[in-house]
């Protein structure tokens, strides 16, 4: 059967079953982020204890995600050397600064995450919003990797009822007479769980649907590691590094127990000595792991014979120096695959690094940053070109688009200061590049240049005012009855 094919209700449970599988996939890794993973790597003794050694989890993950989504900041979208002023607005409007960090951040844990578009957004622009791969799902085309049909799904609270809704998304696909697509149809899950069809979307979805390198329905994914069309988390390779690092952590909590504190032990105890508060008697393997370790006497063989000395004594207490070291070689390890500086992890030589070291040593984490900075930003520059079709224009006008970031290696403002004076003094740029290098934002922008054709202009006027004075000066006066001419 052919996608062409499928009735609505199938692709309604196509794209369900979609849905839940991306929500079992990120479940796993938000598990990671949210310190709520299960150790892997489980000793049989602490297993046994009922939870008296809680896992101590690590927060690796999240230090590997936030320590590139921090450096990603979208400030404009440029079309040439000019902002595309409509879709700076819509960012504005949509509030997308804070949105945008949540989507990179939760494309980065997942490996994938949507965009959604339509009209009718705050401020007069589109509205674009941020949504969870287990609320979307998709149907790529198999030609151009673009969605063909989408879906979204949503529950909301209604006096402590949740009530579920859904909508899908299904593009009319050209036919033997009509050889263009036709606009996206809507249809709405109602409350008997059935499929309505509702408007379609507007002229601007026939637009897009034309358009190869965009959507044929409004979601854009955003990928991270794409492969196939598909994103793959970016903790992936971090896992089994992670979980072994919590398992000596957690090891290590109950060594600081038994061992980092002196263990005392009695020899004459027997096991009826060892009873709690209300005279029970305590497990012993309780007894083992507990404080005291309790070994009784030798059975007496003998009528008569006397019961020997009870004895009391302590342990000399043990060096937890095995632990540290294994964690600074997983921390090692991690740190590697991931570009991490050492500061970053927690350990750093005796001799502190020079600046340069410091540089360096950020080279691969930044190298990361705009790998990802190529990723979204296509994304992102979809999304723009979507908008900007339901703004009633033509999509390819603006193809050429592209994402202005701030610079993932963050330098200082003074460095970009001076990198940009001398630049310009070389003469290598100019000064509009300048401003650009600098990051200063299109608004700052425009105010300058507003600034400086008013000082332009009054210093235009300055020198008109110089053209006008007269050609010839009145004549000195005579000193003493000395012409000026004869003076010398």
């Amino acid at each position: 059967m052919k996608l062409s094919d499928l009735t609505p209700e199938q692709w309604y449970g196509r794209l369900t079953a979609r849905a839940s599988q991306q929500r079992e996939n990120a479940i796993t890794w938000w598990k990671y982020i949210n310190l709520q993973q299960d150790l892997v790597y489980v000793a049989r003794i602490i297993a046994e204890q009922d939870g008296r050694f809680p896992p101590l989890l690590l927060p690796w993950a999240e230090l590997v995600i936030e320590s590139v989504t921090e450096r990603l900041r979208l400030e404009s979208f440029l079309s040439g050397e000019r902002p595309v002023d409509e879709l700076v607005k819509s960012w504005n409007d949509n509030d997308l600064a804070v949105a945008s960090d949540e989507a990179h951040k939760a494309s980065s844990v997942s490996g994938l995450h949507f965009l959604m578009i339509g009209p009718e957004g705050p401020g007069g622009s589109p509205m674009v919003t941020t949504e969870y791969c287990d609320q979307v799902a998709v149907e790529l085309d198999p030609r151009t990797r673009q969605p063909l049909v989408g879906f979204k799904q949503w529950s909301e609270d209604f006096g402590g009822t949740p009530e579920d809704h859904a909508v899908l998304f299904i593009p009319e696909v050209p036919t033997v007479t009509d050889r263009g697509p036709g606009r996206c149809r809507v249809f709405e899950l109602n409350d008997k769980r059935e499929l309505e069809e509702s408007e379609p979307l507007g002229e601007w979805s026939r637009v897009i649907a034309a358009d190869l390198s965009l959507p044929s329905v409004p979601f854009v994914p955003m990928l991270t590691n794409p492969v196939r069309g598909m994103g793959v988390s970016d903790l992936v390779q971090l896992k089994p590094t992670l979980d072994g690092a919590n398992q000596i952590a957690t090891n290590m909590m109950a060594a600081v127990e038994h061992h980092a504190v002196g263990r005392k032990w009695i020899v004459g105890a027997t096991e009826g000595d060892f009873v709690d508060e209300n005279g029970k008697q305590i497990p012993l393997w309780k007894v083992a792991m507990g404080d005291v370790w309790g070994i009784p006497h030798p059975k007496q063989e003998q009528r008569g014979e006397s019961t020997p000395e009870t004895k009391v004594g302590q342990f000399a207490a043990s060096d937890l120096r095995n632990f540290h070291e294994s964690l600074k070689t997983l921390a090692q390890v991690a740190a590697s695959k991931y570009g991490l500086p050492p500061l970053y992890m927690g350990y750093s030589s005796d001799n502190p690094a020079s600046a340069e070291a410091i540089q360096f040593s950020l080279e691969r984490l930044v190298l990361r940053a705009e790998k990802r900075q190529l990723w979204y930003g296509g994304a992102w520059e979809r999304a723009g070109r979507i908008q900007w079709a339901i703004l009633g224009n033509d999509p390819a006008e603006i193809s050429g688009m592209e994402s202005k970031w701030r610079n993932a290696a963050t330098p200082t403002m003074a460095s970009k200061m001076d990198a940009a004076v001398k630049a310009v003094g070389g003469p290598v740029i100019d000064q509009e590049q300048a401003w650009n290098d600098i990051g200063y934002s299109e608004a700052t922008k425009q105010a300058m240049r507003e600034r400086m054709s008013r000082v332009g202009a009054q210093a235009a006027a300055n020198l008109r005012d110089i053209d006008q004075i007269p050609a010839t000066l009145p004549p000195l006066p005579e000193v003493n009855g000395v012409a000026p001419a004869l003076r010398s």
